[in-house]
């Protein structure tokens, strides 16, 4: 496997930010939305044999039983058993995950993409579709990929754009620098990457968020969870269509 030439700017804070923060998780269960997600998840990996949750630091959201197995992959973990019987831990990146072609039926990713930032936007951009091709390449064929993520619209992100530079520069400590996508341009990379779309919804938001690790009233805040369900053609589909 080749080392990729994608970097991420926020390892480090990222790393301090998410370190033992038990109040970050605490307020997850406690708001309505990431309920929400909890219950989508659960009926996404419900039944799946081999499950691949992608920078869930140590952390599961959903009752890992429902899964005949759950590897979980971050920067932050260490290898070895997970918190579950049928869990294990490992090492890495999502920007070169440690696995073979085709290890898992289903791969997840909540609320990550937007942590794998670079020094730039483009950079940002980047990242975000080599985390989306990761993704494919460890998924099996006929298998799927589940995205969870916290997304703006086109008005906020092109501000993002502009600001973010300069934020990456000045902020020191706190909650990491993010930068979040449209629906629109998540979508555009998994088709891009080969992934055939099955749904595309937008989760709930309830009364209060969670922005930069604060509680948030929802009103206030651009965030909307978008959830993607996609499908890596089997083999025989790739054959049918290279036909």
């Amino acid at each position: 496997m080749t080392a990729p030439t994608n970097t991420q700017a926020t390892v480090a804070t990222n790393a301090a930010w998410f370190a033992d923060n038990d109040q970050y998780a605490e307020n997850q269960s406690k708001l309505e939305c990431y309920q929400h997600i909890q219950r989508t998840v659960e009926r996404e990996v419900r039944g799946v044999d081999r499950l691949l949750d992608i920078g869930n630091g140590g952390f599961f959201n959903f009752d890992t039983a429902l899964a005949g197995h759950v590897t979980a992959v971050d920067l932050f973990l260490k290898d070895g058993p997970g918190p579950t019987p049928n869990s294990t831990f490992k090492e890495g990146s999502f920007l070169d995950m440690p696995f073979p072609e085709g290890s898992f039926d289903c791969v997840m990713q909540q609320n990550v993409l937007h942590h794998v930032t670079g020094r730039s936007v483009r950079e940002n951009f980047s990242n975000m579709q080599r985390c989306v091709q990761e993704m494919y390449r460890v998924c099996a064929p006929g298998g799927k990929a589940v995205i969870v993520e916290s997304t703006v619209g086109p008005l906020f992100n092109l501000f993002e754009k502009v600001v973010y530079r300069p934020v990456l520069w000045v902020k020191r400590g706190g909650h990491p620098v993010t930068f979040q996508y449209t629906a629109a341009q998540l979508l555009d990379a998994a088709l891009k990457t080969g992934f055939v779309l099955e749904e595309m919804s937008f989760v709930p938001r309830g009364r209060w968020l969670l922005q930069f690790g604060i509680v948030w009233p929802s009103l206030l805040t651009p965030a909307v969870p978008v959830k993607l369900v996609l499908r890596r053609p089997s083999v025989a589909k790739v054959a049918a269509l290279a036909a």
